[in-house]
């Protein structure tokens, strides 16, 4: 299954539907269990009343970039709170945005009729930029280099090895990776964007000039077939049969957020149904030069946001785990414990997060840390 829009779920406010090498430097647990949480000040509401607040960046003279996702807004606040819608477009996502040296970057994708349901064509999917006067322009749709590369095609997801038998009881047990493209987080660079695409599971590089590269294919994660991942699949409706417990299912490693700092690339993963409600999201990063690629931290919940500091230290919000923590050499820390925490991101000593996202309103909170 893959990366879904969210649509579905903010009107059920649940994520429901699927989103669908040294060593590490993190432990595998509950991030911030068992540890007391770093130096912070208190949480500051910058502004409420947001429509499905999925990521956020900040912007020019001291304001702050929220994409209003299922909306299709782009906003930018002031530090006092005031708004201003800088892109407006009704029926589509919104998402992916970023900013750097004067140009807003996001990302804006197509919507199927029914988002509960997988598009029968292949939709969309575009990086934009904003230039101060206002004007924006295509830097290239991603969809197009789905369709020509689809880097994930031939992976197979779910049981790889399974009986003819038991799999024609339960067909969805296993699938190939589909030609689908729905980029959802932007980093821009001196001269270009990396852009992480939760649709096609793989990191892009986009030049200046719309030129479209592969990063990296984001691998397939490993789960046991276990009670707790058979009861998952039934709550979505899908009923697993005895003759597959006990199995390896290989879960889409969807993207959904991505950061660079110097020549390392971090990238947080949800993995696709059953495991974006079973605390198997993990963050990694990977080396831009070498491709050495390090665990930093798993057993995540619903990972959908990753922020690295000036001095190198890596914070993760976690959509289902009401929770944003710092990771650590050798422990992760809780540093505030928000609803529905979707993005963060951090400058200097502040942090700033998208909370509630999945509610009816979701808020634009800041916070200092240390």
């Amino acid at each position: 299954m893959r990366f879904r829009t969210l649509a579905a779920s903010t009107a059920a406010a649940a994520l429901a539907i699927t989103l669908t090498s040294g060593p590490a430097i993190a432990h595998s647990g509950r991030p911030g269990h068992g540890h007391s949480s770093p130096p912070t000040s208190r949480v500051v509401d910058v502004a409420d009343g947001l429509v499905s607040p999925l990521k956020v960046a900040f912007g020019p003279h001291h304001s702050y970039l929220v994409a209003e996702s299922m909306a299709g807004m782009l906003t930018r606040i002031d530090s006092r709170g005031h708004r201003r819608t800088l892109v407006s477009a009704p029926g589509k996502e919104i998402a992916g945005v970023s900013y750097r040296d004067g140009t807003t970057y996001f990302t804006q994708n197509d919507q199927p009729p029914n988002p509960e349901e997988p598009p029968s064509t292949l939709l969309p999917a575009k990086l934009k930029t904003l230039d101060s006067h206002g004007h924006i322009r295509t830097l290239a749709d991603l969809s197009t280099f789905e369709k020509r590369r689809d880097p994930d095609g031939g992976t197979v997801y779910g049981v790889r090895r399974i009986s003819k038998a038991c799999l024609a009881q339960a067909p969805f047990l296993q699938s190939r990776g589909e030609v689908y493209s729905h980029p959802y987080s932007t980093v821009p660079t001196r001269h270009g964007v990396y852009v992480g695409d939760a649709g096609a599971n793989d990191i892009l590089y986009v030049s200046r000039s719309g030129h479209v590269k592969l990063v990296k294919k984001v691998p397939a994660e490993p789960i046991t077939i276990d009670d707790e991942v058979i009861a998952a699949a039934a709550d979505a409706g899908m009923m697993v049969p005895d003759c597959a417990k006990g199995l390896t299912y290989w879960m889409q490693a969807v993207p959904t957020d991505i950061e660079v700092r110097g020549s390392w690339l971090y990238y947080s993963v949800l993995p696709g149904a059953p495991g974006e409600l079973l605390g198997h999201g993990k963050v990694y990063r990977t080396n831009l030069h070498s491709g050495r690629t390090q665990l930093l931290a798993s057993g995540l919940q619903a990972p959908t946001g990753v922020a690295v500091d000036a001095r190198g230290s890596v914070y993760v919000s976690e959509l289902f785990g009401d929770r944003i923590s710092r990771i650590g050499h050798h422990r992760t820390t809780t540093v505030s414990t928000p609803t529905m925490p979707a993005d963060i991101e951090v400058s200097g000593h502040t942090l700033i997060a998208v909370t509630e996202a999945l509610m009816p309103a979701g808020k634009l909170v800041k916070m200092r840390v240390w």
